[in-house]
């Protein structure tokens, strides 16, 4: 007889058995294991997945966006040489930005490394200097082969990389960008220290050190600028430069391979015939001097950049830009340019100039303040009679020392008296009639090819016997003519224009452009604009 009751005999429940079906497989709640389990193994296999994608490929992956950031830094720091170029030599500041540091990209499921910090500083100032250079005129009485010295820093950007540990510091010295790794450097350029018989040296002030992970802003303003050309050479000993550098000896004996002369041939258009390290190689040279070929001429282009708050130089010189050599009649007149300068050969606004007479005649300031470009005027005014012909000597200065005076040689023509001009030629006893001509350049316009200039005048005379008028393209500090034409005028008043062009190694960074007009008596007016040139 079956039993009714579910419970055994002894008054308990009794539990079902686990039974296996005709397959062996699994019956009942058993079926519900097998897919926690697969769900568990798959879920560690995510994790261990994740953990190697977070400790080898993440890691990699930085690796290549450091490596492409330095890339973008390194573009940086050379643009930022290039803006100091630019406002040594127009004068006008600018602004420019280093991406110092990198933010990576969010992961979803990965952890991200802190960003990266890189740091933009400058280095501490180390001293540059010119020995036995020499320039003719007023500016000899600075450059008269005397030493100059002055103090630059250099730029640099040094990474702080998670993963790229091999990244280089990148440093702008003022003649040359390079990457500097463990044991070796990398230019990343040429160097414009030294261009055949063109010298620039761009002192890099200020002191600055910025860092994060954000773009470093540089503000870059002219100390000493816009730039002026001064020629000099070495008569005696030859010119030396001496700039503080990191590069070897052997990494700027390459830098400079174009550019050496060691058996000083006067035909190959190279000027450095030695080239001397404080140091010697593998260590960075420290003082690098260059010694350039003797007796040649030399373009010297001088300025200074602030990285901050610009100080402007104060004067050290002055020099003259009009009216020496020259001669004038009685009662005539004579006008009288100065430029005050700094010891990088540029101008220098709001320095108070005075002025004297060794001999008849008087000074008269028409503008005894230098102005924006640098320049002071005035006029030596001849007495109304002299007895024969005198020699006078007009003096402008800013100082008591020679450099920071100017001596100007004026020769005053007694006009009944027949006698010589200064260039030795007799002015064959005929009157003058006292009333000299006048001009006035009305417009200049740069054309090509460069260095080239359309210049248009008008020129009056009172006695209406316009001769002549004499363009001329000048060295802007010795005043030498580089280019000279002429053109025929005729009447009380007349136009002309005239072609000036500079071609080659006469080119340079301005230029003084002259128009003298010349009437049937000889007597002579002027006028002259400073242009800007490509040298």
């Amino acid at each position: 007889m079956v039993d009714s009751h579910p419970h055994g005999r002894n008054g308990t429940e009794t539990q079902p058995t686990t039974r296996l079906d005709g397959t062996g497989a699994l019956r009942g709640s058993e079926r519900a294991v097998s897919p926690v389990i697969g769900a568990i193994l798959m879920f560690a296999l995510l994790l261990a997945l994740l953990a190697i994608l977070q400790t080898t490929a993440i890691p990699a992956v930085n690796e290549g966006l450091e490596f492409q950031h330095n890339e973008r830094v390194r573009t940086d720091v050379k643009a930022v040489d290039g803006a100091v170029d630019r406002v040594a030599a127009t004068g006008n500041g600018e602004t420019v930005s280093i991406e110092a540091g990198l933010r990576y990209p969010p992961r979803l499921f990965f952890v991200n490394p802190p960003p990266a910090a890189g740091t933009v500083r400058t280095t501490d100032p180390a001293g540059v200097e010119i020995a036995n250079a020499s320039a003719a005129g007023e500016t000899g009485d600075y450059w008269n082969g005397t030493t100059r010295t002055f103090e630059t820093r250099s730029l640099e950007y040094v990474p702080d990389y998670n993963e790229y540990g091999d990244a280089p510091v990148t440093v702008a010295e003022p003649w040359v960008v390079y990457d500097r790794f463990d044991g070796t450097a990398v230019a990343r350029g040429d160097q414009d220290l030294v261009d055949a018989r063109r010298l620039d040296l761009v002192a890099l002030a200020g002191d600055r050190s910025a860092s994060g992970a954000t773009d470093v802003a540089i503000d870059l303003e002219p100390t000493s600028a816009p730039g002026r050309t001064v020629t000099i050479r070495g008569d005696g000993e030859p010119v030396t430069l001496t700039v503080p550098t990191r590069l070897t000896e052997d990494e700027w004996a390459a830098l400079l391979a174009d550019e050496r002369d060691p058996d000083g041939d006067p035909d190959d258009d190279r000027y450095v015939t030695g080239l001397d390290c404080q140091r010697a190689p593998p260590d960075p040279c420290g003082q690098l001097t260059l010694t350039l070929e003797r007796g040649v001429t030399y373009e010297l282009r001088l300025g200074a950049v602030a990285l901050g708050g610009a100080t402007e130089e104060a004067a050290a010189y002055l020099t003259d830009l009009e009216g020496n050599a020259t001669a004038v009649p009685e009662s005539g007149r004579q006008r009288l340019v100065v430029e005050a300068r700094d010891r990088f050969d540029n101008p220098v606004s709001g320095v108070p100039v005075t002025g004297s007479v060794g001999g008849d005649g008087t000074v008269r300031a028409v503008e005894p303040v230098t102005d924006a470009a640098g320049r002071a005027t005035f006029v030596y005014e001849a007495p109304p009679d002299v007895n024969g012909t005198r020699d006078v000597e007009p003096t402008l200065r800013f100082g008591e020392r020679a450099h920071r005076e100017v001596r100007y040689d004026i020769r005053v023509l007694d006009r009944g008296s027949g006698t010589s001009s200064p260039g030795g030629g007799s002015d064959g006893g005929d009157e003058a009639t006292g009333t000299e001509p006048g001009v006035s350049i009305t417009d200049v316009t740069a054309t090509n090819p460069r260095d080239s200039y359309r210049t248009s005048i008008e020129a009056t005379d009172g006695n209406g016997d316009l001769e002549r008028v004499d363009f001329e393209l000048r060295d802007p500090d010795t005043g030498t003519p580089i280019r000279t034409v002429t053109a025929d005028l005729g009447g009380d008043r007349d136009t002309a224009t005239g072609r000036l062009r500079a071609k080659g190694r006469e080119r340079r960074t301005t230029y003084r452009i002259v128009a003298t007009v010349v009437d049937a008596d000889g007597q002579t007016g002027s006028d002259e604009v400073v242009v800007r040139g490509s040298g």
